[in-house]
């Protein structure tokens, strides 16, 4: 049994308008109207709604300034989309563009890659200066940002990577005509794909320099000021990719594992004298110096807890108070949807349903029961109180409500507590039946029975043309500033 090597894992877009397994991602074209917050498509007969929080981007087959960029849909009515803010320019008709949004299948198009001098090469052809005869097709995500250079050795006939000062990797011979060859900077995790003609290739050696950035918003979009606005409540929102080995020999993955990445910056301790309840307030940091300056979330290592920051002035951190939690619940009669705002008709406690999960009965048997994640929790639910949405009795508190975000129990926090920055997505695993994952009603409703965290997931063995599903979660919360630039890029590894 081989080991297959890093670029035999593809990462692909899904999405609940691939037809199949593996098949094309549909591209869509803009029609004669659009602006640059419009995209007018009379080809888009869904109902309204129905691409309401799509990701997408253009293609810049017509307008080449598009190229790549991304958008987001902040609202859909048959024909047109809304996007959360401007384009750099306006579609001109017959620009192509593809929509992301939902599971289902896994498509044929794979998750863009690194930036290389501000463009995709996956979209917009990145070329050779100096060594003539040189395609680049993508840069692996592992490849992190940085001067990448790639050297060519004329009389070996052999190219090289390597990423800054480090050597070069193993070289990869181009002798002859290559197409979607990979060569490989020193560790062997990180790799460019690329194409050669021979004939074209410089006479003598020839370096070439490429600075890589990661790509934003390719699948995880910005915080956005309508989201986190207190008026919009907060929400949480669900997107899918589809890891599969594509070894071709045989080879098998053994103990795939996926992380997610964390936003820069230090771990730090919680400063003399500093403390944080459950109400919003201020963290002094021992040194929170390279944080960033609004819009993430605090990980307190010590106590196993979470807080979303609004703002950091220095070395002081503004969190947010905790209004998000958890309640079980049994006799259920009245179905409680997501988005419903439930009463405990004792203590007149009120929530927003972000997420509700039925464990065992059902609605119309008056005996279902399991968990809800709840939103702009105002008050305690007291086990035994009934769950009233309206004036009707839906249902019964199965134990007291829990407040926490993400998942984990809200204490408070004091002086000389470990302090980390946290990914501002979570993680689970999905399940697909016959190659397809589950598609939820919207972006905005989760998958069944998938465990979200932040810590790495193990996949298990994965065999040669096997794939397996990953859902990312964002949380977000009212009152959240709006921030630029979210950055959540999963890296996979194998023995």
């Amino acid at each position: 049994m081989t080991t297959p090597l890093a670029d035999r894992l593809r990462v692909y877009y899904a999405s609940k308008n691939v037809p199949s397994d593996d098949a094309v991602l549909p591209v869509y074209t803009a029609d004669a109207g659009s602006d640059r917050d419009t995209i007018v498509d009379a080809a888009l007969v869904e109902a309204d709604g129905y691409w309401n929080f799509a990701h997408g981007f253009y293609l810049g087959d017509v307008t080449a300034a598009l190229a790549g960029e991304q958008f987001y849909v902040r609202s859909f009515v048959t024909g047109a989309l809304t996007l959360s803010r401007n384009s750099s320019v306006a579609a001109a008709a017959g620009d192509s563009y593809v929509l992301i949004a939902g599971g289902g299948f896994g498509s044929a198009r794979e998750i863009l890659g690194m930036l290389a001098g501000g463009v995709l090469p996956e979209l917009v052809a990145v070329v050779g200066t100096n060594i003539t005869g040189l395609t680049c097709k993508k840069f692996s995500g592992r490849l992190g940002p940085g001067t990448l250079t790639i050297h060519y050795d004329q009389a070996a006939a052999m190219l090289y990577a390597k990423m800054g000062s480090e050597a070069y990797g193993v070289g990869v011979d181009v002798s002859g005509n290559v197409t979607d060859g990979h060569v490989y900077v020193a560790d062997g995790s990180a790799w460019v794909r690329f194409d050669t003609v021979a004939a074209s290739l410089p006479v003598g050696d020839e370096d070439d320099t490429f600075t890589l950035a990661y790509p934003l918003d390719t699948h995880v979009p910005d915080y956005e000021g309508f989201e986190t606005a207190e008026s919009a409540n907060g929400k949480s929102r669900y997107r899918l990719e589809v890891a599969r080995n594509e070894d071709g020999g045989g080879g098998v993955m053994v103990g795939l594992n996926v992380n997610i990445d964390l936003p820069a910056g230090t771990a730090t301790t919680i400063a003399g004298g500093g403390s944080l309840g459950l109400t919003a307030g201020a963290l002094a940091l021992t040194d929170a110096s390279d944080h960033p300056t609004r819009g993430y979330w605090l990980y307190n290592r010590t106590k196993d807890d979470c807080r979303p920051t609004n703002y950091r002035s220095g070395n002081t951190a503004y969190c947010l108070g905790v209004d998000w939690g958890t309640l079980g619940f049994d006799q259920g009669s009245v179905e409680i949807v997501v988005g419903a705002t439930i009463t405990d008709a004792t203590t007149a406690a009120t929530a927003i349903v972000d997420q509700i999960t039925v464990a065992t009965g059902t609605w119309g048997g008056s005996d279902a029961a399991g968990t809800m994640i709840l939103r702009e929790v105002a008050g305690t639910f007291g086990n035994n109180n009934v769950i009233n949405v309206g004036a009707t009795p839906s249902a019964v508190c199965d134990g007291a409500s829990v407040l926490g975000f993400r998942g984990f129990t809200a204490v408070s926090w004091a002086a000389a507590d470990v302090i980390e920055l946290m990914p501002d997505s979570d993680i689970g695993i999905g399940t697909a039946v016959a190659d397809e994952y589950e598609t939820p009603a919207a972006v905005t409703i989760a998958p069944a029975g998938v465990t979200f965290g932040v810590d790495q997931l193990e996949l298990g063995h994965v065999g040669d043309g096997e794939h397996c599903g990953i859902w990312r979660r964002e949380v977000i919360v009212a009152g959240h500033q709006a921030r630029a630039n979210v950055s959540d890029h999963t890296t996979y590894s194998w023995t």
